[in-house]
């Protein structure tokens, strides 16, 4: 099975392609607005095609961009669980096979038996509105897999829970998932982790990357990867064969063959640290611009260089914004030349 998916929204400046293998993992990856919902949406059947719109999905070649969610094989699961209300638990979990024709008590068998397994079980009679956002993400996921469907949807199902909550969701749609085809918006790192094979990258409504996913996180090329997985890109330039040379005057071990001239080095933060009060004319030095993070990680930037920090006590005051530090790094860069 091959799912085929194209999409082209001016109106959204969207212009997509991509094929998903059957039983494959595909993790959607980018900054807001970059194109990710909308090619959910187009798979699950929200964005139609219209004058200026065009939308193609398939299945194994068989067009399914007019055929009804319901009637595709599909299941979407989104940031808001979108319950039911007068419904209880069992109900909702059982309303798409009843719908599909499946008879009541048929249906509410299956129904105990997943919302069992998605860790509901003594909750079956309440209603949405006595759930926490967890049990609710809970109740939705066990109403899109009681359908059994060929490809499960999910468009960041984990923004609006707490750590704890997500966790439980996160493990429960890792093991439930295995045998279907995946496809998922996310910009959690953890998501990516738990669930993909391949990572797809989004800019500006294009696919500007697509990769195997620990090839893809351990060498990204595009900034929002990279950033994802706690690296970042840095602009600057090669001034001598092993040195590289940031926009902000930070002179850094490099490796790989790269000619002299402009260039942009991947920084892994875990692999720098640093030294304070150095002199100022030291070829690492240069003043502390503030805290930040990248992906989980947080970090202390030396003009545009990150350093992770690794202790309580760097973040409260040791190291202070305006002061200047040296970079000590225990590997060089990895220096590319820039496009």
């Amino acid at each position: 099975m091959t799912l085929s998916i194209e999409v082209v929204c001016p109106e959204r400046g969207v212009e997509a392609r991509l094929e998903v293998a059957e039983g494959e993992h595909v993790a959607l990856v980018g900054p807001n607005g970059a194109g990710k919902s909308t090619v959910l949406e187009s798979v699950a059947g929200v964005l139609r095609e219209d004058r200026r719109t065009r939308v193609r999905v398939s299945l194994d070649g068989r067009d399914l961009s007019r055929v009804p969610l319901h009637r595709r094989g599909f299941a979407s699961l989104s940031q808001s669980a979108h319950l039911f209300g007068h419904m209880s638990v069992l109900d909702n979990i059982a309303y798409g096979l009843v719908s599909g024709g499946m008879k009541k008590r048929a249906a509410r068998a299956k129904a105990i038996a997943l919302a069992a397994e998605v860790g509901l079980e003594g909750l079956e009679h309440r209603r949405p509105a006595t759930l926490s956002g967890g049990q609710a993400q809970k109740c939705s996921l066990a109403r899109a897999l009681a359908i059994e469907p060929r490809v499960l949807l999910l468009d960041e199902p984990m923004a609006a829970l707490d750590v704890r909550a997500a966790r439980e969701l996160r493990g429960f749609i890792a093991r439930l998932s295995r045998s279907r085809t995946l496809v998922f918006a996310t910009h959690d790192l953890l998501d990516v982790l738990a669930w993909a094979d391949r990572v797809c990258v989004f800019e500006s409504g294009r696919v500007v990357e697509v990769g195997e996913c620990d090839a893809a996180l351990a060498s990204p090329h595009s900034e929002f990867l990279a950033e994802l997985a706690g690296l970042q890109w840095v602009e600057g330039e090669v001034r001598a064969r092993g040195v590289f040379v940031t926009r902000g005057g930070i002179a850094l071990e490099a490796a790989g063959e790269c000619r002299l001239g402009p260039a942009r080095a991947l920084i892994d933060p875990r692999a720098l640290r640093l030294r304070e009060e150095s002199p100022s004319d030291a070829s690492g030095a240069g003043i502390i611009r503030g805290l930040s993070r990248i992906g989980h990680r947080p970090v202390v930037y030396v003009e545009d260089v990150p350093v992770e920090l690794s202790a309580h006590e760097e973040a409260r005051g040791t190291v202070a914004e305006g002061q200047t530090a040296t970079i000590l790094q225990s590997a060089p860069v990895k220096v590319e030349p820039r496009r």
